[in-house]
């Protein structure tokens, strides 16, 4: 009966220790959350860009008695 035999590790390949495992996700941690931000950020522009639209064509829709029906069914 044969066993197999596991690959002896490479040793010219530097084994990460563990100051930089922690260093390196707590930049990938920084740069999630600084994307998060800029993501945010980005949502409450657009939000805000829709709000205004939408309160520019307001006036419009509720001059004409279509829009009047609409407007007061959003009040009640």
């Amino acid at each position: 009966m044969h066993e197999t035999k596991q690959p002896e590790p490479i040793e010219s390949e530097p084994k990460e220790s563990i100051a930089s495992r922690v260093q390196r996700r707590e930049a990938e941690i920084a740069l999630a959350m600084k994307e998060e931000a800029a993501r945010r950020a980005a949502v409450v522009k657009n939000m805000h860009r829709l709000r205004a639209l939408r309160l520019s064509q307001t006036p419009k829709a509720s001059a004409s008695p279509a829009g009047a029906q609409r407007v007061s069914k959003r009040s009640a």
